[in-house]
């Protein structure tokens, strides 16, 4: 392997990102676009649902209309939930406990109250500190690994199958060039990328938006590079052999959309079906979305989440090697 020949490539692949302004205006105009929207043309906080944890069996929630009822069988994890305001109040018994920095909660509180039968002076009230999070807040994590998806799955995936359509990959095939050192420039180039990039975007919001980030910043973009890793062997699978940029765009909207959707960029899925829970914990977006959240907001730490750290390694290595076993030069 020359690193000689991996250097020319990376430097290549370099230049063909931030000479195409429509790649820099994705990267770049986008998140910054997302963060004035919701931070400043939409009060995400007008919403009236309110969504409470009980801790009883499913079939024993009490039906209050206008509270969005969750079944918790462990009272520790609902007020967990509470904290990080995935959750607006926690009743368990006579007591009920809700977030003294969460508006919503006292909209909970109120409803609550209005609808039990128990006399006031038997309902025990309990307040929990939590950091103050704003919908913006909550979203900017999100927004820097839905930027990191469609750069890894697409910058890795597309513009290789785009080389070998235009017939690029065929004449390094005639090259000294092997396809690990391809593979491994391209991978690394668009690595580098996406650090820089999501550096640049969360500085740039901070200005716009000022973000309180509890946590390490090197944890914060270490797992970021991890998840965009493991999303870029996704890509690297997809386009190992095929040479049709139609099919292409379908496979990667087939892996790109659910991620979208089910890793909680947008909204909370607490309250949502089993199965719904069980397809979001498989996915790289989820984990690593999740954790970047608990590590701006929460203080939290890597080693807080070895097992889903090792998960998105584990899917970059494996998905890297199968990418490179099963890759083609030509168009098959």
């Amino acid at each position: 392997m020359s690193l000689k020949r991996i250097y020319l490539i990376f430097k290549a692949r370099n230049k063909e990102f931030y000479r195409d302004p429509g790649a820099i205006g994705w990267v770049f105009l986008f998140p910054f676009l997302m963060v004035i929207g919701f931070g400043y043309f939409f009060d995400m906080e007008d919403t009236t649902s309110v969504k409470a944890g009980f801790i009883v069996d499913q079939n024993e929630l009490p039906n209050i209309g206008q509270i969005e009822e969750i079944a918790f069988e462990n009272e520790e994890e609902a007020l967990e939930k509470l904290r990080m305001h995935k959750l607006d109040m926690v009743v368990s018994g006579n007591t009920y406990y809700i977030n003294k920095d969460a508006p919503k909660s006292v909209l909970g509180e109120t409803i609550y109250l209005q609808h039990i039968s128990t006399p006031p002076e038997g309902v025990i009230r309990k307040e929990v500190e939590g950091n103050i999070i704003k919908y913006i807040d909550w979203l900017m994590p999100g927004l820097l690994t839905f930027n990191g998806l469609w750069m890894a799955l697409w910058g890795v995936g597309w513009v290789i199958v785009r080389q070998r359509k235009l017939g690029v990959l065929k004449r390094l095939k005639a090259s000294p060039v092997t396809a690990a050192e391809y593979l491994f420039a391209q991978v690394f180039s668009r690595m580098i990328v996406l650090l820089i990039s999501a550096v640049i975007v969360y500085a740039g919001a901070c200005l716009i938006h000022p973000f309180k980030m509890l946590g390490s910043y090197f944890d914060f973009f270490f797992i970021y590079l991890v998840g965009c890793f493991s999303m870029s062997a996704l890509g690297l699978i997809i386009a190992a052999q095929i040479s049709s940029e139609e099919l292409a765009n379908g496979l990667l909207n087939l892996l790109t959309y659910p991620m979208m959707f089910f890793s909680e960029i947008w909204f909370s899925l607490e309250g949502s079906s089993e199965w719904v829970i069980k397809i979001a914990h498989a996915m790289p977006l989820w984990h690593m979305t999740d954790i970047m959240r608990l590590i701006m907001h929460e203080g939290a730490t890597l080693y807080d989440f070895l097992p889903s750290l090792i998960y998105l390694t584990v899917i970059g290595v494996v998905g890297t090697f199968i990418g490179a076993y099963l890759f083609k030069w030509n168009k098959t």
